[in-house]
Order: structure tokens, then C-alpha cells, then sequence
């Protein structure tokens, strides 16, 4: 253990600030009453933030816009099984799907780009809690890399903050949005996937019409998209997180 310390003394920004003016090479953990995460560096630089009680997944995110289909994201899912009963290491989501010649390498480095966005913005609002950070004799290794600029990250986080945007924390939850579910037919939607993908307009479990987005403009999902494929893909990447903490 190399630092540690509260987020309500030392906040979150000043310590992302430290470590990258010093060219850190480690994991930081955070930690609240409610999430827990990991912040990774390379050489000052950030590669990945996973959080995982409240991410949005990179398979979720390219389904959402389009940007792969869900045969061929399936595909990839069984495949993983599969290996993984086979003894194969394991693989982020993102590089597989990028072997398969799914989706590019540039795309899948921009879609964990907008995901490590928001998720910063998240933890820019952490004012309780604990950090840690550790230098690992072994990192994951992040083939498809993004090299964030730390500053940057947290100066796009600042200015929607700035914009009156909120955290997900801060969001209304189920009383508040349920209007959006009178009239759905899905018959095996729980409380818990409300309170997770329900938002106040939209739906993301069904994949509903939702924002813009500034990177990747949204395509009209397909119909029929089975919730086995959401499941399935939540157990393979929470699996994948102990050994790569992202994707």
C-alpha cells in the first residue's frame, strides 16, 4: 500500500492529479457507503475506471447504438464460455469483439472512452469515503488502450457539472419514473432492473429511445432483444473483472 487515506480530506481530483503529474503506475481503489471502485493508471495517464455496481457495459453501450448486433455479441459471449471451460485465459470484451472483425479496434477505444467519460463524472461527486493506491507487480494489460489525459477527464466532468447535470446517485428513482413502464409488455422485469436501468426518460433494459449521444449518434435498436443476453453478458464481464477490473 503505497497512499491511503479519506475522500472527504484529500478529494478524489486532487489525488487523480497527483499521481498522474507523477507518472503513476497502479490501481487506486475507492470506496463510499454505496460503490465501490478501481481507478486504472498507466505511466500518469488513465486507462479504465470500473464501477461495478453502477457501470453501463461496453456490450450494453454498443447495443444501444448500434454498433454491433446482438447475434454477433452473443456470439462472442458463447465463445468466452466456452474458452473458459476449455482453460482459455480470459479476455476484455471489447478485444474479442475486435478479433472477431465485429467492431474496430477505434471503435471500441472510443466507446470505453465515452464510458470512462461518465464514469468519472460519477466519481467527481464522491465527497465520502476512503481511497487506496497500490503499484502491482502485475498490471492488466489493456491492449485496446486509451491513454485519458487525467486533467482533461476531470475538467469535461467539471463543465457538466457546471451544466447542472447529476449523478446517477442523485437521480429520481422508481416512484418518480415509473410512468415509462404502464404499457410494457416485457413480463419479467424485476425492482431491481428498475432501479438499475430505469431512467426518467428511458428505459435502457428495453432499449428505448434515449439522447443523442456527442460520440456515437443512436440507431433504431432491433426488436426482440432477450434479457438471457443481458444476464449472460453481466455474468461474463463481472467474471472478467477480478482478473482485468474493465470489460
Amino acid at each position: 500500500m503505497i497512499l491511503r487515506g479519506s475522500i472527504e480530506r484529500f478529494d478524489l481530483a486532487s489525488v487523480l492529479q497527483f499521481l498522474a503529474q507523477n507518472a503513476c503506475t497502479g490501481i487506486l481503489e475507492i470506496r463510499d457507503y454505496e460503490e465501490h471502485g478501481q481507478i486504472y493508471l498507466v505511466k500518469g495517464r488513465l486507462e479504465a475506471i470500473s464501477l461495478p455496481l453502477t457501470d453501463d457495459r461496453l456490450g450494453v453501450f454498443l447495443l444501444k447504438h448500434g454498433l454491433v448486433a446482438e447475434n454477433q455479441l452473443a456470439r462472442v459471449l458463447m465463445e468466452e464460455a466456452a474458452g473458459l471451460q476449455a482453460g482459455e485465459a480470459r479476455k476484455p470484451l471489447g478485444e474479442r469483439l475486435a478479433e472477431r472483425g465485429f467492431v474496430s479496434e477505434t471503435v471500441i477505444r472510443q466507446a470505453v472512452y465515452r464510458l470512462t467519460m461518465a464514469r468519472m463524472f460519477e466519481i467527481a461527486h464522491w465527497r465520502k469515503g476512503v481511497f487506496s493506491y497500490d503499484e502491482p507487480e502485475h498490471m492488466p494489460d489493456f491492449r485496446i488502450s486509451i491513454r485519458g489525459d487525467v486533467q482533461e477527464l476531470l475538467l469535461q466532468a467539471q463543465v457538466r457539472i457546471d451544466h447542472g447535470e447529476k449523478p446517477r446517485k442523485q437521480v429520481p428513482r422508481l416512484q418518480e419514473v415509473t410512468d415509462l413502464c404502464q404499457g410494457c409488455t416485457v413480463t419479467d422485469c424485476s425492482p431491481a432492473v428498475k432501479v438499475k436501468y430505469l431512467r426518467k426518460d428511458t428505459c435502457l433494459w428495453r432499449k428505448m429511445s434515449s439522447p443523442p449521444d456527442v460520440a456515437f449518434e443512436p440507431r433504431t435498436p432491433a426488436r426482440g432483444d432477450s434479457q438471457s443476453l443481458y444476464a449472460e453478458e453481466a455474468r461474463a464481464e463481472a467474471a472478467m473483472l477480478g482478473q482485468w477490473g474493465q470489460f
